[in-house]
C-alpha cells in the first residue's frame, strides 16, 4: 500500500509542477505584451467606470462640463443629486440640451474631476 501511496503523490507532485511551470511561462508570455495600447484594454485599474442616469440641467461647451441632475450611484455611496460633470471628449456635448434624459458612463478617480467617458441621450 505504501508504494501506492508514494505512486500516487509522485505523480501528484509531478502534474502541480508542471500546471506551476505552464502558468508561470503564461504570465511570462502576457507581461511581455503592451495590451495597454489596445483600444478598451487599459491595465490602469483607477479607470473603472460607473453608471448613471439623470437629466440634463445646464451644458457648459466652453469648460467641457454638464451638470446633471442624477440619480443614486450605489457603487460609490454616493446619493442622488445635481453636480457639474467634465467630459473626456466635447463631442459628447453636441445637441446635449437641458431637460433631456440621459444615461451616461462616467469615472471617479481620486483627487480628479468625475468624467463622463461615454453619453446617450434617452
Amino acid at each position: 500500500m505504501t508504494s501506492t501511496t508514494t505512486q500516487f503523490a509522485r505523480i501528484a507532485l509531478f502534474t502541480l509542477t508542471t500546471l506551476f511551470a505552464i502558468g508561470s511561462q503564461a504570465q511570462e508570455t502576457m507581461s511581455a505584451h503592451d495590451m495597454s495600447q489596445m483600444p478598451g484594454m487599459s491595465m490602469d485599474q483607477s479607470q473603472k467606470t460607473y453608471p448613471l442616469n439623470g437629466r440634463v440641467v445646464a451644458v457648459d461647451v466652453a469648460n467641457q462640463q454638464v451638470t446633471l441632475e442624477h440619480d443614486a450611484v450605489t457603487e460609490l455611496n454616493w446619493p442622488a443629486m445635481t453636480m457639474p460633470f467634465k467630459v473626456a471628449d466635447a463631442k459628447l456635448l453636441q445637441s446635449l440640451q437641458p431637460g433631456q434624459t440621459i444615461m451616461a458612463m462616467f469615472t471617479a478617480n481620486e483627487g480628479a474631476a468625475p468624467t463622463i467617458v461615454s453619453l446617450h441621450t434617452m
